[in-house]
Formats: structure tokens, C-alpha cells, sequence
């Protein structure tokens, strides 16, 4: 612990002790030993102590990729993998401050994988000592990564523990700095309002049809720098609300994470961990509408990492030092409610639901039965959603499940009460996507395939902003 002694009665200032009396005091020290000394040194100059904590940070990442051949996810269309353009990694990171432990690992796939990640959070738990709530365990969300098969889940546990085990190895004294970046031009609302009045998901580049956007755009890059003591990198978290889905195509690849990475590779060296966590971007994707020369594949991925990069090298030089006096957590479980359907509804679901579309996507109707069967067979239960903070100093962590749509994102952020907060969605678990109440009212794509009830987006919200005011205290 490291203590300083800041004036009670003369404000910010610090007061300076003639040699004498420090000399005396010091003998003080080595003759009562430090906790006496401490309080002699309260009572003499009526000090308030601020006790700043020793943060340990460490590392670890381990390489998941699967083998070529292995089915892709991410469209309605079967893909095989072809080539492996680059690997997929669980990356982990563990702070600490003497007492309290976090750990965060992010995940090269696109969704939480339902055995593996509940499995290694509770080995994790076990082994390290560390309660659930302070385990995150995120995907990126790369459409470019492995079909989640109960082979790859097993695979997947055991690499998820190694990472925090190396992570566990690597621990040393550690400075955290923070700050929020900016970069435009490369996300965009994918909702739209059309001329008809209809609300359309992705309607095309350059369609005539377009009103306008239905909403917004996150366009904040959250940084997260922790070096060494000495002034070496160890870790970067990226955070930012945009879509893994630039390239397409059979290739094995993290995505535009990977074009990011290595770029901050280059400028910071290849000791430097890149994390990339996944904002609120339930709603936003890469494709400017308004744009007919669209980038596509590996070019645009490039574009975008190189993009996000930038934004962290221009405001590297104004990144705060967060002076940490503990870290802090908080956890709530949520029950969800589901759409209430009547039976002709799931009647006309089971009919609707044995459709065949010869489109490269299924239809608007198939989507929503698909949905009402699955709210069918959940028979009533609501669905989990378990909430987790991490406070450190002006910087809040919000780990959410799903995919949350962005304007839910921005209405957290406006309302905590830290200077930065970084949202990490699909996160322990999977619970799709999460509308805000205005896109229920429109529907389209995100809304056929909620299975959540009108209004439980804000619920989120809601219980973050409580979470992260409790924090703060």
C-alpha cells in the first residue's frame, strides 16, 4: 500500500515538516513499527490518510482455433472453413489490489458458448479463489469463427483456463491509465425509416426508398492502458460499438480486431495484450448506405481496425492515471420477461416455421415463428440475465449479456456517475438480441428474433446505472 497524507485542515495542500520532526518521526517508524507510526503521524499533524492499492495486473492469451473444414457461423448459409487468414485467441486479464481480484477474458467467437464459458467461469471460481462476479468471460462476436460445436466447447474450457492461468503467472505491479477516443465514418445505424413508413433492417446501399436512420451511433472508443512500473506496456482494452462482421467469405479471422491489434502491435511493441471488447451495437454495423464504393472483406476490416487504432494513438498522450484506492464490483441477476403469444399465434408458428425460403437469409416470417416456438418451449421461465460492474477509480466496467442495442448503450453512459464507462456485451451469457421499447414499436429483424419482452432493455439499464451508483459510494 502506498500512503499519503493529505492535509484535513489546509485543503489540497500537503504540508511540509521541518527536518527535525520528519527525522524524529522516522525514528518513530523503525522503532514501533509502521502501524504505530502511521497513527502517530495522524495525531500529530491531523492527516487524512488516502490509501492508494498496489495493482497487480497479468496477462495470458491461448490460441482457439479451430481446424479448416469446420462449419462457420454467423448466416443463414452453410460455410466451411477454407483458410485460417489469422488465428482466434482467448485473451485474459487479471487485476488485483491485495484483496480483491478481477478477471476478464474476451474470446475470438461469436457468441457466448453456452457449456464452455459457464464451465471454465466455475473452474476459475474454484481454483483461484475468485468469486463469479468478478469473472467475465465475452465474445467479440467475429461472424468468421466456428460453428460453437460441443467438441469446440470442451476444447474451449480448457483454453479459457490456461489463458487465466498465465494471466494468474504473469502478475506485476502495474499502472492503469483511461481515457475515451473518437472515431467516425466507420459505424453506422443499420435500422431505417422507409418511405412507405416501415422500418427495414440493412434495405441496401444507395436505396431510394431511405428516410433516414432510426437512431444513432456510439462513435466513443474506450481505452484501457495498463504498463509497467518501469513504464512498459502490458494491456490495452479497445471498446466500441460495431459489428464483427466485415469480411465474410470461408476465412478463419478475429475480424477488424485483428488489423487494430496489429497495428498497436507495431507502435507499442509485441509485449502489448490488445483486448477488443464488444459495445452496444445491437443496431450498428459497418455499412454506410450512402455510400456506393463499398469496401468489402479484408480491405474493410483493415480500414476499420487501422481507424480504431488511430483514435487510440491520438488520445493516447491525454490518457488519465487512475489512482486506485480499491477495486470494486457489483452483481445483479435479472428475470426477463418474455412476449405473451396466444395459442393460434404458436399454432400459426408451427405452420410458418416449416417454410423453406430460397433467399440467402430466411424471411420476416420465419424469423418471428422461429421466435414464438422458442418462447413456446421455454414454458413460462423468464430469461437470466446477470448484470456485473467493476469500478476502479473513474473508470466502470458494465459486462451485459446479448447484444444490446446501442441506444441502451448510450443511456448507461449518460447516467453513470464514473468520468468512463466501457460496456461489454455477450457476456456470460447468451440471451440475443435486446431492443430498446421504441424498436418494438417499429419491429424488423432485431425484434423477430428478441426473446425478450418490450421494456426489459431499460430494465438493464436501469439495474447498471444502480449497480454502478452503488459503486461509487
Amino acid at each position: 500500500m502506498l500512503l499519503i497524507f493529505k492535509m484535513g485542515s489546509c485543503g489540497p495542500g500537503y504540508r511540509i515538516f521541518h527536518f527535525s520532526i520528519i527525522k524524529n518521526l522516522f525514528i518513530v517508524m523503525i522503532s514501533v513499527g509502521k502501524y504505530i507510526s502511521v497513527l502517530i503521524m495522524f495525531l500529530i499533524t491531523g492527516m487524512n490518510p488516502i490509501i492508494y492499492a498496489q495493482i497487480k495486473v497479468g496477462t495470458g492469451k491461448t490460441d482457439i482455433t479451430p481446424p479448416l473444414g469446420v462449419p462457420l457461423e454467423g448466416y443463414y448459409v452453410d460455410r466451411f472453413a477454407t483458410h485460417i487468414h489469422d488465428p482466434l485467441y482467448a485473451r485474459a486479464m487479471v487485476i488485483e489490489d491485495g484483496n480483491t481480484s478481477l478477471v476478464l477474458v474476451i474470446v475470438d467467437i461469436i457468441d457466448v458458448a453456452p457449456k464452455a464459458f459457464p464451465a471454465a467461469r466455475s473452474r476459475i471460481q474454484n481454483e483461484f479463489n475468485i468469486p463469479a462476479s468478478n469473472i467475465v468471460i465475452s465474445a467479440t462476436h467475429t461472424h468468421t469463427g466456428p460453428v460453437i460445436t460441443e467438441a469446440y466447447e470442451k476444447m474451449l474450457e480448457a483454453k479459457i483456463h490456461d489463458a487465466v492461468q498465465l494471466a494468474f503467472n504473469t502478475r506485476q505491479s502495474a499502472v492503469i491509465r483511461s481515457g475515451i477516443g473518437h472515431a467516425d465514418g466507420i459505424s453506422f445505424h443499420r435500422r431505417f425509416l422507409m418511405k412507405d413508413g416501415t422500418v427495414k433492417f440493412n434495405p441496401g446501399v444507395m436505396n431510394p426508398e431511405i428516410v433516414r436512420p432510426m437512431g444513432p451511433i456510439d462513435p466513443d472508443v474506450g481505452i484501457l492502458y495498463i504498463e509497467s512500473m518501469d513504464g512498459n506496456p502490458i494491456a490495452m482494452l479497445v471498446n466500441f460499438a460495431l459489428h464483427l462482421d466485415t469480411i465474410g467469405g470461408t476465412e478463419i479471422s478475429a475480424d477488424f480486431p485483428y488489423f487494430m491489434g496489429k497495428l498497436l502491435n507495431k507502435l507499442f511493441g509485441e509485449d502489448l495484450m490488445v483486448f477488443f471488447g464488444f459495445g452496444t451495437c445491437g443496431n450498428v454495423n459497418h455499412i454506410d448506405v450512402n455510400n456506393p464504393e463499398r469496401l468489402k472483406g479484408y480491405e474493410r476490416a483493415e480500414r476499420v481496425g487501422h481507424a480504431l487504432a488511430a483514435s487510440v494513438i491520438r488520445e493516447f498522450p491525454a490518457l488519465e492515471k487512475n489512482e486506485i484506492t480499491e477495486l470494486k464490483s457489483g452483481n445483479q441477476l435479472l428475470l426477463l420477461k418474455t412476449p405473451e403469444y396466444t395459442e393460434e399465434e404458436y399454432d400459426m408458428a408451427r405452420i410458418n416455421a416449416t417454410k423453406e425460403s430460397d433467399l440467402e437469409a430466411s424471411t420476416p416470417e420465419i424469423r418471428e415463428a422461429m421466435k414464438i416456438l422458442r418462447v413456446e418451449n421455454r414454458k413460462g421461465q423468464p430469461i437470466e440475465a446477470e448484470i456485473l460492474t467493476f469500478g476502479m477509480d473513474n473508470v466502470a466496467i458494465v459486462a451485459l449479456p446479448g447484444e444490446i442495442f446501442v441506444e441502451l448503450g448510450l443511456e448507461i453512459k449518460k447516467r453513470s456517475p464514473y468520468k468512463h464507462t466501457f460496456i461489454l456485451t455477450l457476456s456470460n451469457n447468451s440471451i440475443g438480441y435486446i431492443p430498446n421499447e421504441e424498436a418494438f414499436n417499429r419491429g424488423a429483424y432485431e425484434v423477430e428474433v428478441s426473446e425478450i419482452a418490450k421494456g426489459e432493455g431499460e430494465k438493464m439499464v436501469n439495474t447498471s446505472v444502480e449497480l454502478l451508483k452503488k459503486m461509487k459510494k
